[in-house]
């Protein structure tokens, strides 16, 4: 009986086939973890180079004078003492004659490269400041950058400065410009003080033409630079400053920087009227505070003397006194040809300040302005020059009231009055012994003897033909005729020594004295002269020269 099976048929089910089938194997595919390194190592590198992109910013090229102290990869670039940048390669330019840096700066600088941007070698100097760079000893030169105001051009190619700048641009403050005739001791990093305080330095000064005045750019911090106004005056703080007067001499120094390196001081007058000035204002730059001192006082009456005696020692800015007070100084002194003089004298020009008689408040005061300035030209003066220091040979000008002669009767040169000059001290006491002595050696005392002996002469003729007995009176005639023969004679000389002619005692007391007189009117100057060039003999003696 045949086997039956129990599963149940479907219409999917065939037949059995009958021919014979082959074995399938089905192969999963593997992926071997030799292949990651390469791949992990190429994501690496690109995340380097990303990362190296990203956190560099541009490259920099910078012409320099010398490469002294950079060292390619070592030497950063700083603002503010945060590294910026590196310098990647040093070498020289094209033309052999400068140095060409290639920096690489970090990323977010870009902002700051721009036309307004310095850069400058920071390295350790010794300059008006003081000592600079000093960290630099220990860590190397640095580059240093400053930015600049905001608003540039953008640029990749950069000069150095020489030196480093004395202002940077984030710091607050104003910069004017000084005119003055010579530099002196000033330079760049000079102080600038107000009132012995220092309150900003030089930046840069410029010769220009030579011709002209020269120019210097100062800047003052703030807030102090709301104490320049526009009636201040600078003037040449330099070195020092010696005066003397009724308390003895006097030495003044604004600092020992100063002394060393120069310095400028500004001051505004109590009576400004508080105008500040703006950035970039041109002033004066005076030589000393009297002559900055001088020109506070807005009223000048200019005058003119002249003198035919030596004027050493007396220089523009010397004073001019009235009874031991200043009322003025001396603007100019120089050498001019005067017909009236018949020759070369000495014109010096002056200016009195009735200001300087006020006090102090009172300048707004017209009245009492215009009565002062009436007293100085209502009255006739006349100008005396006197030693005011013995030591230095230092003079100056004396006025002196002669009358109530109006001075519109003076001769004028321009706006200036011409008043009249009297010598004083030694040189006028040794003008005068001179001019004693020359009188006396014009005394014709032959040719008065000579006429004595004609007169008497005259006399004994007119007597002889008198009758005596007619005049009593002339009867004497003949003896007083012969005393005053005798007289005459003895006058003459004739007589013997004792007369007063040419080979008498009394001519030769005269001409020895007359010598002796111009000896010492010799001695005189020549102690004057001496005097006026070694001053300082008051205290140590002549000194007697080598070799004698």
């Amino acid at each position: 009986m045949p086997q039956v099976d129990p599963r149940p048929t479907t219409e999917h089910e065939t037949e059995p086939s009958t021919e014979p089938t082959t074995a399938k194997v089905k192969r999963h595919g593997r992926l071997s973890p030799v292949w990651l390194i390469p791949v992990v190592a190429a994501a690496l590198v690109a995340y380097l180079a990303w990362t190296s992109i990203a956190n560099h910013g541009k490259e920099v090229t910078l012409v320099l004078g010398t490469a002294d102290g950079l060292t390619p990869d070592q030497t950063t670039v700083k603002h503010k003492a945060v590294t910026v940048g590196t310098v990647q390669s040093v070498h020289l330019a094209k033309d052999m004659k400068s140095v060409v840096a290639t920096i690489r700066m970090e990323a977010g600088t870009e902002g700051m490269l721009t036309d307004h941007a310095r850069f400058w070698v920071v390295r350790p100097r010794l300059n008006a400041g003081g000592f600079t760079g000093l960290e630099t000893l220990v860590s190397g030169a640095y580059i240093e950058v400053d930015p600049g105001d905001p608003g540039g051009k953008k640029r990749t190619e950069f000069k150095a400065l020489p030196e480093p700048p004395g202002r940077q641009s984030d710091e607050p403050g104003q910069t004017f410009v000084l005119e003055a005739k010579r530099l002196g001791a000033l330079t760049s990093g000079s102080p600038v003080y107000c009132r012995d305080v220092e309150v900003g330095e030089v930046l840069s000064y410029d010769l220009g033409s030579g011709v002209g005045p020269l120019t210097l750019k100062v800047f003052v911090r703030a807030p102090y630079d709301k104490l320049v106004h526009l009636h201040s005056r600078f003037w040449n703080a330099s070195g020092l400053s010696v005066t003397s007067g009724p308390a003895g001499m006097r030495v003044e120094v604004e600092s020992i920087q100063t002394l060393l390196s120069g310095g400028i001081a500004f001051e505004t007058p109590p009576d400004d009227g508080g105008e500040i000035a703006p950035e970039s204002t041109r002033f004066r730059l005076y030589e000393d505070k009297a002559a900055a001192d001088d020109d506070f006082y807005r009223d000048n009456i200019p005058y003119v003397t002249y003198f035919r005696t030596s004027v050493e020692g007396l220089s523009p800015g010397s004073p001019v006194q009235i009874a031991g007070v200043q009322v003025g100084s001396v603007t100019d002194v120089r050498l001019v040809s005067r017909p009236a003089d018949h020759g070369l004298s000495a014109r010096v020009a002056f200016s009195l300040q009735p200001e300087r008689l006020l006090a102090r408040g009172a300048a707004s005061d017209a009245a009492t302005s215009d009565a002062v300035r009436r007293a100085f030209t209502d009255r006739a003066m006349r100008v005396t020059l006197a030693s005011s220091n013995l030591l230095t040979g230092a003079k100056d000008l004396t006025i002196e009231y002669t009358g109530d002669k109006p001075a519109g009767d003076l001769p004028r040169e321009g706006d200036a009055i011409v008043l009249p000059s009297h010598g004083a001290g030694i040189d006028s006491m040794t003008a005068s012994l001179a001019s004693v002595a020359e009188r006396l050696d014009k005394i014709p005392f032959e040719r008065i003897g000579e006429h004595a002996d004609q007169v008497l002469a005259s006399l004994q003729h007119i007597a002889a033909a008198v009758d005596a007995d007619a005049v009593p009176a002339l009867a004497q005639l003949p003896g007083i005729a012969t005393q005053m023969s005798l007289v005459a004679h003895d006058a003459s000389g004739t007589l013997g020594p004792g007369g007063y002619g040419p080979n008498s005692d009394f001519q030769h007391d005269i001409e020895r004295m007359m010598r002796e007189v111009n000896d010492a009117a010799r001695s005189v100057r020549a102690l004057t002269e001496y005097l006026d060039r070694h001053p300082e003999a008051l205290l140590r003696g002549r000194a007697e020269r080598q070799g004698r």
